[in-house]
């Protein structure tokens, strides 16, 4: 199997650090709302990643993470904490917050049919582990107190920009940082910050009272977790700089060694041309969108676009793709128990960088040949539950089985007349071989 590394900027054969166990890290939601379709398609593929190296016998130990402090709004370093502004807003405490949109979130994990992750560790739980971390890095001259906070020397750090390609004195054009006269060098991030009185998630440290950074907090979790170093971490193509550029510098920092061997980043998910994101408002919920579309037509929908390329979120796209799966279906609902040669074919693209949209393509130009087989491998591979999902009324199924039964008795004029009064509710018939089949119309 090849992947696109993003540390070495090029596809790489991909061989695991430990024989066939497979260690992934990949960034979870910061449970101040609702999670939405960007965030969807990075897990979504993520899922894929995971499905099929399980599918070829390695065992994945699968990471993602919970912020639930720390994250401030904008991503800067100054400001209000994103998970503090919302409880304020709601007179809520941010552990009520937190813990609402993180049991949300993995209710769209159940949604979605992506598989639960093995571990969904907390920032608020390691408070203490961190801590320990930043005294680490004091004391190996990585960073530095300054009035209570904690900041990283990224000057102390030689190969500071290896993932993202902008050298130390580049890295302020692309930073929204305000310029803090606290730090040695504008460049230099937060590992734990000087909280005000406002603040209403703190801790005691050698500090004072203050909290931790968000690039901290994702360094200590995956070493815990993961050892370090592990075989991927990834999320979204954003977060390469400055969140897992920052990640880099102050855990080989720590430990003279690599953190993560490939760093595996999706394409951004866009509306109009621009980024998906809550702080743009032109986000749609993974609950909204669920509530409109199966999961099948999204995932569908998404395995259109090579995962490293942006994707254009369009309600056309969607119209396609409810079309592509109604189709899959009937395939699924008439395919013959014979075996046949396909998934070697599936396998071969997504060997190649996990190209989706050519195992897609292969699907749909075999679709009538494919075995029953097929479809089970292609259902466990991508999360996919092809079958029809209509739910009849009990007059409904009455008649269901009332036209069943004139047709065995070739009463077809019968059948026709139920079929036609069926149709007028929505649900579409199609008489096969084996017997009739029933979805809902779109």
């Amino acid at each position: 199997m090849k992947i696109y590394n993003s540390l070495g900027k090029k596809i790489e054969e991909f061989k695991p650090l430990k024989d066939n166990k497979v260690g992934i890290y990949v960034c979870g939601p910061t449970v101040y709302g609702p999670d939405h379709l960007g965030h969807a398609r990075t897990w979504i593929f993520f899922d894929w990643l995971r499905r099929f190296l399980l599918e070829k016998d390695y065992k994945v130990k699968y990471v993602q993470n919970i912020t639930d402090v720390g994250h401030l709004i904008g991503d800067e370093e100054e400001g209000e904490d994103k998970i503090e502004k919302i409880a304020k807003e709601q007179n809520k405490s941010p552990q009520e917050i937190a813990r609402f949109y993180e049991e949300r979130y993995f209710q769209d994990l159940i949604g979605l049919n992506i598989l639960k992750p093995d571990f969904s560790p907390r920032a608020t739980e390691y408070i203490a582990d961190i801590i320990e971390y930043i005294k680490k890095l004091i004391e190996l001259k990585h960073a530095y107190e300054a009035n209570g906070s904690v900041y990283f020397d990224v000057a102390s750090c030689k190969e500071y920009g290896k993932l993202s390609g902008r050298k130390i004195d580049q890295t302020l054009e692309d930073t929204r940082v305000k310029p803090n006269p606290e730090k040695k060098n504008q460049a230099d991030f937060a590992l734990w910050k000087n909280a005000d009185k406002t603040h209403l998630q703190t801790w005691e440290s050698p500090w004072g009272r203050g909290y931790p950074g968000w690039h901290i907090e994702c360094s200590l979790m995956s070493e815990r977790l993961l050892g370090q170093p592990f075989d991927i971490h990834g999320s979204a193509s954003e977060h390469i700089f400055p969140h897992h550029e920052n990640e880099i510098a102050q855990s080989e920092a720590r430990f003279g060694r690599m953190l993560a061997k490939y760093w595996i980043h999706g394409g951004m998910l866009l509306v109009g041309g621009q980024k998906m994101s809550k702080s743009k408002k032109n986000y749609i919920t993974i609950e909204d969108i669920l509530a409109k579309f199966s999961a099948d037509t999204v995932k569908l929908a998404f395995m259109t676009t090579h995962y490293r390329k942006p994707f254009n979120w369009e309600e056309n796209t969607l119209k396609e793709a409810e079309k592509t799966k109604i189709k899959l279906v009937r395939a699924k609902n008439e395919a013959q128990p014979i075996k046949t040669g396909y998934p070697t074919e599936i396998d071969q693209a997504l060997e190649e960088d996990l190209n989706v949209p050519k195992a897609l393509s292969v699907i749909l130009k075999n679709i009538g040949r494919l075995s029953r087989d097929d479809f089970a491998y292609v259902e466990k591979i991508f999360g996919l539950r092809l079958s029809s999902e209509s739910k009849l009324t009990p007059n409904q199924e009455d008649l269901f089985k009332e036209r069943n039964k004139a047709r065995e008795q070739g009463d077809y004029k019968k059948a026709d007349q139920i079929r036609k009064q069926l149709e007028k509710e929505g649900i579409m018939l199609e008489d096969g071989p084996t017997g009739t089949k029933f979805w809902k119309r779109i």
